[in-house]
């Protein structure tokens, strides 16, 4: 069988004496592999690293991985994240033409605990879109070490923990990993352009040229806000950037972000920022920020 991709390996090793004593996770390793020919052969229990974790992303081509008795194939956007030692073993065979993938490897006394608690939620073997946040971030770190920017085991130790809390936020936000339709975000794309005259969710649902039912639904799962919840949320970020940098009384500020008086302004400034508006105008201490996001 003809192979579609020469073999190539772009692989970058971390080892610094100095490095935080307090570190949740470290750097050991990033790299960009294609590999054509069965010598790239994986045994989890007899390989002599010290406990890592592995975590390997399938960009074109096949692998073959089994974790315990399951057997996976590893087709692109399909992931594995192992712990090093234990029960896997990972390879290619030469019945498929090559294997291309991005891999990230880290080490941490006290890194364990987490990858439990992650694989708990995801499982060993997982698929991520090529533009999600965590294929990303390998990639950008990626970059970074191509670059000969991670230059000391503190940036090593920030790299990691980085990937880490990606890779949580997916457990934990699974959705957030799938991608947007196209009429949830036309409806963000109108919201955003609009936030100060948009009169009900009626309005809102007719953008996306869905059922209110279906619009309101889908909407939660994907941005992670009712749509109303998602509009007063732009507009008390709007307001707080008018209170901040205008002398506009409240009640022209409410009305300049879309709210119909000054007191319904004032409760929701509350429920989001979690005091008064004109008392948060006077806080000098927020104001150390130049934009207040909401979440």
């Amino acid at each position: 069988m003809s192979k579609l991709l020469d073999p190539f390996r772009y692989n970058y090793g971390f080892r610094f004496r100095e490095t935080p004593s307090f570190e949740i996770a470290h750097l050991k390793g990033i790299g960009w592999e294609n590999v054509i020919n069965e010598q790239y052969n994986h045994v989890g229990l007899s390989r002599g690293d010290k406990p890592i974790c592995l975590f390997q992303y399938t960009l074109s081509g096949k692998g073959t991985i089994r974790i315990r008795d399951q057997m996976y194939s590893l087709t692109p956007g399909m992931a594995f994240i192992v712990w090093i030692p234990s029960d896997h073993h990972y390879y290619f065979s030469d019945a498929n033409e090559h294997w291309e993938f991005l891999y990230i490897s880290m080490c941490g006394e006290k890194l364990y605990p987490t990858y439990e608690e992650i694989v708990s939620k995801i499982g060993n073997v997982v698929s991520f879109p090529a533009d999600s946040g965590v294929i990303r971030t390998v990639k950008s770190i990626f970059e970074k070490a191509k670059q000969r920017e991670i230059s000391d085991g503190f940036l090593a130790s920030s790299y990691a923990y980085r990937f880490i809390m990606e890779l949580y936020r997916s457990a934990v936000h699974p959705d957030t990993q799938s991608e947007i339709p196209e009429y949830i975000n036309n409806a963000v794309n109108y919201i955003e352009l609009h936030y100060g005259t948009i009169g009900n969710l009626d309005e809102m649902a007719d953008i996306s040229g869905v059922s209110k039912h279906h619009f309101l639904r889908q909407f939660k799962k994907y941005i992670g806000f009712t749509p109303l919840e998602y509009l007063n949320k732009l507009r008390i970020e709007n307001a707080v950037e008018l209170l901040r940098t205008t002398e506009m009384t409240l009640d022209s500020v409410a009305q300049s972000v879309g709210f119909a008086n000054g007191n319904y302004f004032s409760k929701v400034f509350r429920q989001w920022v979690g005091i008064a508006p004109g008392k948060f105008r006077q806080e000098d201490s927020l104001n150390a920020a130049d934009n207040l996001y909401i979440k």
